[in-house]
């Protein structure tokens, strides 16, 4: 239920993290896996049989009654309790129930200048509710989160494990987002160095966990997305296929390639569809033809990739979509 940021009315959601509190798939690093389990492979999560009910209480609403919380070979997950059609909606969380940055301490956004960001504002909110613990109105939640044991993002990647992928386009924006992060760590620690007892010994690590979690479980293939209605202050995901009981429920977070998917949640598939490539290019100043070639890749190359939490790739870079060719 963390959300960084909401867009005009019925509209798709601008993701930044997984839309339920359920973690997604976790997996070795750069293992690839088929996120599709056979119907009836799950088993329910007894840790999780009141964060429904929860949610619900909070809510003063019903959220689902088709779905449950269970484990399938890849951690916990969201799994059809019954028949879902095509178009029933399976999964409606009110607006009153989700953590935005608006839930930021009046005392602490006072603090805060414009430079950080709402990922760094959602992830100051989980620090603060952690420090309270069982006292946090959110704590059957917050005890659910992803250990930092469990991110396999590559910001969590040890220097010898990047430079297994040095030649990825992934290693650069990895190195980009690390930069990215602590720069939104050291403003935090300015802004409420007059102050500690509000998070007290905040560290980078922990910094760095908060700002990367993430939830629910991803399908590159499904058309099942967040929707978010300003007008019914809800936001809802709506059935793409059918699911037979004991399915795993899955969403689309975007149409993201593996190099995306590896960066911001930790995980890559085996068959991606929107996969690519990023080419790198560097054109000397000295070059009597730079103007026009620089112009030539201006008007060609796609637009610049922008990553869920908002990091541009490089300028001097252009995208080529991946084209599988079977010969039989």
């Amino acid at each position: 239920m963390l959300w960084a940021t909401r867009i005009s009315n019925i509209r798709l959601y601008q993701y930044h993290r997984p839309f339920f509190t359920v973690p997604h798939n976790f997996r070795t690093k750069l293992n690839f896996s088929s996120l599709s389990q056979p119907q009836g492979f799950c088993y329910l999560d007894e840790d999780c049989d009141d964060f429904l009910p929860w949610l619900e209480q909070k809510a003063g609403a019903k959220i689902s009654s088709v779905l449950s919380i269970g484990k399938s070979a890849f951690g916990r997950s969201l799994f059809a309790s019954k028949s879902i059609q095509t178009g029933d909606c399976i999964l409606k969380v009110p607006y009153s129930v989700q953590i935005t940055p608006d839930n930021l301490l009046p005392e602490i956004k006072s603090l805060l200048g414009d430079e950080v960001g709402n990922i760094a504002k959602l992830a100051i909110i989980i620090l603060c509710e952690q420090k309270i613990r069982q006292k946090s109105e959110w704590a059957p939640y917050i005890s659910r989160l992803p250990q930092p044991g469990e991110m396999h993002n590559t910001i969590f990647w040890s220097q010898d494990e990047l430079e297994m992928i040095r030649q990825s386009s992934v290693y650069q924006e990895t190195i980009n987002q690390k930069s990215q992060t602590e720069n939104d760590y050291l403003a935090i620690k300015r802004a409420l160095r007059h102050d500690p007892e509000i998070l007290g010994d905040i560290t980078y690590e922990g910094f760095m966990h908060a700002c990367s979690l993430d939830f629910l479980n991803h399908d590159g293939a499904t058309e099942a997305i967040v929707l978010s209605d300003e007008d019914k202050q809800d936001s809802e995901v709506i059935a793409d296929r059918d699911y037979g009981p004991g399915e795993e429920v899955l969403i689309r977070y975007g149409k993201f390639s593996n190099a995306t998917l590896m960066l911001d949640f930790g995980f890559s598939l085996p068959y991606n569809i929107h996969d690519q490539v990023q080419v790198h290019f560097n054109v000397p100043h000295h070059d009597l033809l730079r103007e026009m070639k620089i112009d030539l890749l201006q008007r060609h190359r796609t637009p610049p990739i922008k990553d869920v939490n908002g990091f541009n790739s490089s300028s001097e870079s252009f995208t080529i979509k991946l084209v599988l060719i079977l010969v039989s």
